[in-house]
């Protein structure tokens, strides 16, 4: 009996801890799963630092009552997308925009790279008799990247909070993560998207808004982030948004750069805005970066042609080819026309109208360079361009020989209208008419011309294709040929023969000198 009861009780005791296993094993998975937010639930995490200098009328005790303002400002209309915290900051110096403009991203990376922060947004405020110059800078972790410094005046004291927290709510730039890669749409998902704010303005993103794709590489052991590349001349453009999954188009110079990045790469995208009213653009060589292209254009319009419109210089006439199914050609707004100076550069101005535009840079009638761009987020940029120095040899050569040609095709002409109207005269001036077809016969001959234009072509497309510029290889290629059928329709050694033959039946058929003289 005792034997059966321990056995009893050993079986109750293991049931119980195996269910009790069982419940703890629950709650670990439940826990895990916990663990997972997904990034559309979790809100940014974002530092106000607010620099003020204190003078006799901006006391500490007036620095803190703007602190907790500002604070519920953007509590009121951000809501729970951020979790905000207002500080006074301590370490800028000169706490003005002066400072701000000397901090560079490297420096805030250091400083905050041990924070748990998404964003810094750094505020001065700096009294100058009865106006406030407010002046602000973001911080972008994610991106580890500090954009350029914004500025705002405010002339009542009691609006220095409002003020204050419009100025952060513009400077943020939203984070996405790139879901569903495309060469011409995407779809990405909005970090704290399924939050709802109170102030409609404060959206995250809105239509129109542009965003810039970038990688994010990490370390597949530790996950920390070990680089982050942006995707350059890549923008994406706001077309419908459902909460938190939005819907972009993709303006982009490069080919399907969106399919994503393999294991331990995350593809993501953060909003860009334009601060400054312009940003100067040059133009530079691939192989040779230390000689700027000076006189190329560059025709700046709102949305990119087609390839048929921009093969020659449709960029310039500011008309595009319609969609297949309207089947019709629509007018755009008249395109800016801007030349590169000495030292290769451009200004592209900013036009709040269409703040992404796209840049045909222009070498001759030859489309060099089709880019998006955003101007107004950096002073200048530089824009690497292939050498198109063999192709503008050759097509000089080229028009060299067109004025040979048109010179040799006159004297041709003129030579065989003397020749025809000598042979049809009623007494034909033979020897005159012999000196014309010598002097037919002196001229260039096609053959010559083949020459030339073989010894031009060759080494001009050996270099490009040393330098793997295969598309001004092909250039040179077409130019060339077109070069040779101009010069075979003018210079066709059969029509040359057909005149000599129609000569030689004059002459047969005309009467000798003696036989006129007899016959009169």
């Amino acid at each position: 009996l005792n034997k059966k009861s321990d056995e009893k009780s050993d079986e109750k005791s293991d049931e119980k801890s195996d269910e009790k296993s069982d419940e703890k094993s629950d709650e670990k998975s439940r826990s895990k799963v916990k663990k997972k937010v997904e990034p559309r639930k979790i809100p940014y995490r974002v530092l106000v630092s607010l620099a003020v200098p204190t003078d006799p009328l901006v006391t500490p005790r007036s620095i803190q009552s703007l602190r907790r303002d500002v604070a519920t400002v953007l509590e009121r209309a951000i809501g729970e997308t951020w979790t905000t915290r207002v500080e006074v900051n301590d370490w800028l110096f000169p706490t003005s925009v002066t400072g701000l403009d000397r901090l560079s991203a490297e420096e805030l990376q250091a400083r905050y790279s041990g924070t748990h922060w998404d964003r810094v947004m750094l505020v001065t405020i700096a009294r100058q008799g009865a106006r406030f110059d407010i002046a602000g800078r973001p911080y972008n972790a994610t991106t580890r990247s500090l954009a350029l410094s914004r500025r705002r005046v405010e002339h009542d004291r009691r609006g220095l909070p409002t003020v204050v927290g419009r100025l952060v709510r513009d400077m943020f730039a939203p984070t996405v993560q790139i879901t569903v890669g495309g060469a011409k749409e995407v779809e990405v998902e909005v970090r704290a998207g399924e939050f709802p704010v109170a102030d409609p303005d404060s959206e995250q993103l809105q239509l129109g808004d542009l965003m810039e794709p970038f990688l994010r590489y990490r370390n597949r052991k530790t996950q920390t982030v070990e680089r982050i590349q942006p995707l350059t001349w890549t923008y994406l453009k706001v077309s419908e948004r459902k909460r938190a999954t939005v819907r972009c188009e993709v303006a982009t110079a490069l080919r399907n750069p969106l399919q994503g990045g393999g294991r331990g790469v995350e593809l993501m995208a953060a909003g860009v805005d334009s601060v400054l009213p312009s940003t100067w653009l040059t133009l530079l060589p691939r192989r040779n970066p230390s000689r700027p292209l000076i006189g190329h254009r560059v025709v700046v319009l709102p949305r990119r042609l087609t390839k048929k419109a921009a093969s020659t210089t449709a960029p310039d006439e500011g008309v595009r080819e319609g969609t297949d199914e309207k089947k019709r050609r629509t007018e755009l707004p008249p395109p800016r026309r801007l030349l590169s100076d000495r030292a290769g550069r451009v200004e592209i101005t900013v036009d709040e109208k269409m703040p992404l535009v796209w840049m045909y840079v222009m070498s001759g009638s030859n489309v060099m360079a089709r880019v998006p761009f955003v101007p107004g987020r950096e002073v200048e940029t530089t824009l690497l361009l292939p050498d198109d120095s063999d192709r503008l040899g050759v097509e000089g050569h080229v028009t060299r020989l067109q004025g040979e040609l048109i010179e040799v095709v006159a004297r041709r002409a003129v030579h065989m209208a003397l020749a025809k109207k000598l042979a049809d005269a009623e007494m034909p001036d033979w020897a005159r008419v012999d000196r014309h077809l010598k002097g037919i016969d002196e001229l260039p001959t096609l053959r010559s011309f083949e020459d030339q234009l073989e010894a031009i072509e060759f080494p001009a497309v050996q270099s490009a294709l040393s330098d793997r510029n295969r598309v001004a290889a092909n250039r040179i290629r077409k130019l060339c040929s077109e070069a040779r059928a101009l010069f075979t329709r003018h210079l066709d050694e059969a029509k040359l023969l057909e005149f000599k033959a129609q000569i030689d039946d004059i002459r047969k058929s005309a009467p000798t000198p003696a036989k006129a003289t007899t016959g009169g």
